[in-house]
């Protein structure tokens, strides 16, 4: 508006920006949704019911929902329109050898640019793994073993990388909930020190089979149709972006 008190339009580049900004906005809010089990696998997604809640119109859910398809956190069909994707035993077979590869690249990459900081920063996650498997603690164990993986990946420095690791975080996140219904707490826990010594001697081609070898032996648990419903206890709280 000028001074006149006469409205003046947006310029076209201004509305598209915030656009966008609401469009990435609505993705990171459905993506926590969905990886904190508020969103359950199969669920549909109403946009109209989205827009309501968010106060936002129907168009930057509708941009929204695209994009989360496209990472694989959503299903569309013509009839039941947008719904929670389900993670199937085929699903499992197809990403985890896919996982191994990019985490041992990062571990590779992370090995070399490590700090001391980082190095403690890794040494306080196991320990808090620890210390949540002692008390029987699920979510806190869940939540501090992502969080590991996402600073190791974070740490290589490579945002193709980083961007291919975010979209299989569905699929990382129903895996780690069954893996604490067929491994001993405590057992997970440790598993992540071979990992972080091997970073820590700065040796990238044993950093990359450390955790090869890491992921590669969790590909192995047994999955079926019944574990794969859902998150009983929320992941990690990072943002919904990159990891952090």
């Amino acid at each position: 508006m000028n001074e006149s008190g006469t409205a003046v339009a947006q310029p076209r580049a201004t509305r598209l920006i915030e656009r966008r900004v609401l469009r990435d906005e609505v993705r990171e809010r459905l993506m926590e949704d969905i990886l904190s089990g508020k969103l359950q696998p199969g669920e549909r997604i109403v946009e109209t019911r989205v827009a309501k809640e968010l106060g936002v119109s129907q168009t930057p859910v509708r941009e929204a929902l695209r994009d989360l398809a496209l990472l694989g956190f959503v299903a569309t069909s013509a009839f039941r329109g947008a719904t929670v994707r389900r993670v199937s035993p085929e699903d499992w077979a197809e990403i985890y050898p896919i996982r191994a590869a990019l985490e041992g690249v990062a571990a590779r990459a992370a090995a070399t640019r490590i700090s001391d900081g980082d190095v403690h920063r890794l040494r306080g996650l196991i320990e808090v793994m620890r210390s949540a498997s002692q008390r029987g603690d699920k979510h806190a164990t869940i939540e501090a073993d992502i969080e590991f993986h996402a600073h190791i990946v974070e740490l290589s420095g490579n945002r193709v990388l980083k961007q291919l690791w975010q979209s299989l975080r569905l699929a990382t996140t129903t895996f780690l909930t069954v893996s604490v219904t067929h491994r001993p707490l405590q057992e997970l826990a440790e598993r992540h020190t071979v990992v972080l010594e091997a970073l820590v001697s700065r040796d990238g081609a044993a950093a990359e089979a450390a955790m090869r070898s890491h992921i590669s032996d969790l590909a192995n648990l047994p999955f079926t149709e019944s574990t794969s419903g859902g998150s009983p206890h929320p992941p990690a709280r990072m943002s919904a972006g990159w990891p952090e």
